[in-house]
């Protein structure tokens, strides 16, 4: 009598925990490879999700499509909204009876509908060969749970995620409010899925090489990555943005007591929290040191060198650490990858990009007048010019021209301490030159 245990997709720790339940001896092990070579995995923070969706499935008209949500809600508002929108798709998820279950698998195999909205009670075993995208419209709680719900055939498929912070927490809450036993594993895995979506290297790889397995080609030629389709930070600036970013995690702990993603972020903003202030982390000669980029770009340029092992989470409360391949960056013998920061679409979030990313406005005089100034409070303190204030925070003091100490308080990247170090002798040079080009100073 022999016996044979199956499953989709399995870790080696996995496939032994099968055998050992199962009270297999030495048992034979069959598996196939895990690169799924059809498949064009693109991987998109949520920056308007209703119309991130419509756009894939705009991009493969009449054919048939899959979208996970998270949450039956999400699965029924989703719904909703695209049939509104005039798209074929109907909801499935374990909320509904099995009546209705059947009966909306049916129209999706039949063709009915083009598009199922499901939740992941969706998908196991369905013999449907003609799912042209797999879209999740939220973050999969696992890469083995991400892996069997892609694609469905052996043709050409779309695979989009698109995720956001949140997704995180919420399958946190779902997995410490379920078995106590099988949380440890889940959060792990629940890691690897948010590696996954912020890392900047081939998709196919971290997929293969999560499974146990080599992955040998140099590029894939079907993902975001491996397509050029993501934007990267030069590495010359990468190295200096992770050192900056690195620096920070090192010098928040000098006292004993380490912090997590969000409050290392809030540093290099130069946050005024309350906490940051208590600690004294204002004083940090990395308080401020990325003000020119928005907090969001920070926090996931630390989920970056996260992924690539630069920085480790440790603990109950994610606290960072740095690395041997941390400390390498720090000497500026590797660069990570990272990647340009996002524009930011409409209303206020829009003036923020035109504030922050242009030349507009700037009276170019002053700014080459505020460049000196800058190299030589820099030399005096003999710390790089970029310390004292980036070339963002410039551009604004040019184009506001602040002469008091509260407007200089309002120009982008300027901090309580900054305020306090160099204000007095910014808005002196700013009012000089006001005076001497006779131009209007103040414009807020």
């Amino acid at each position: 009598m022999s016996m044979h245990a199956y499953t989709a997709t399995a870790t080696e720790q996995v496939r032994r925990d099968i055998a050992q339940q199962l009270g297999l001896d030495e048992p034979e092990s069959f598996v196939g490879s895990f690169h799924r070579s059809n498949l064009v995995y693109r991987v998109n923070r949520c920056d308007g999700l209703f119309d991130q969706v419509c756009g894939v499935v705009d991009k493969c008209p009449g054919s048939s499509g899959i979208i996970y949500c998270i949450s039956r809600k999400k699965v029924e508002d989703t719904s909703a909204r695209l049939n509104r929108e005039g798209y074929r798709t109907l909801p499935y998820h374990a909320g509904l009876t099995s009546e209705e279950r059947e009966r909306n698998q049916d129209a999706f195999i039949t063709e009915e509908v083009d598009v199922i909205v499901a939740t992941v009670a969706f998908g196991m075993g369905i013999d449907k060969s003609n799912v042209r995208y797999v879209i999740h419209a939220g973050m999969p709680k696992s890469l083995e749970h991400y892996q069997q719900e892609s694609g469905r055939d052996g043709l050409a498929a779309e695979c989009r995620l698109f995720f956001s912070s949140s997704d995180y927490m919420i399958w946190k809450t779902i997995i410490e409010g379920s078995e106590a036993g099988a949380s440890e594993a889940a959060l792990s895995a629940l890691g690897s899925m948010a590696d996954f979506c912020n890392g900047v290297v081939c998709r196919h790889r971290m997929l293969v090489n999560h499974f146990g397995q080599e992955f040998e080609p140099e590029s894939c030629g079907a993902c975001d990555v491996c397509l050029d389709e993501v934007e990267r930070v030069e590495d010359a600036e990468a190295i200096i943005i992770g050192q900056k970013i690195l620096s920070s995690v090192v010098r928040q702990g000098q006292q004993g007591q380490s912090f997590g993603a969000d409050y290392t972020a809030k540093v290099l903003r130069g946050s005024g929290e309350q906490r940051i202030l208590a600690n004294d982390h204002d004083q940090l000669t990395t308080y401020g040191l990325l003000s020119d980029y928005s907090l969001k770009t920070i926090r996931d340029w630390v989920e970056q060198l996260v992924a690539q092992d630069f920085l480790v989470k440790s603990g109950d409360y994610n606290v960072l650490g740095v690395t041997n391949s941390g400390r390498e960056l720090l000497g500026g013998k590797v660069a990570p990858r990272l990647l340009k920061p996002r524009v930011a679409r409409g209303g206020s979030s829009r003036k923020r990009s035109v504030a922050t990313e242009s030349w507009e406005g700037v009276d170019s005089g002053l700014f080459e007048e505020l460049r000196s100034l800058r190299r030589e409070l820099a030399g005096e303190r003999k710390i790089p010019a970029y310390i004292v204030f980036g070339d963002v925070s410039l551009r604004d003091m040019a184009r506001c021209r602040p002469t008091t100490l509260e407007n200089f308080s309002l120009v982008h990247g300027v901090g309580q301490k900054k305020l306090e170090d160099y204000g007095e002798v910014f808005t002196d040079l700013v009012r000089g030159y006001c005076l001497e080009n006779d131009v209007t100073a103040d414009l807020f």
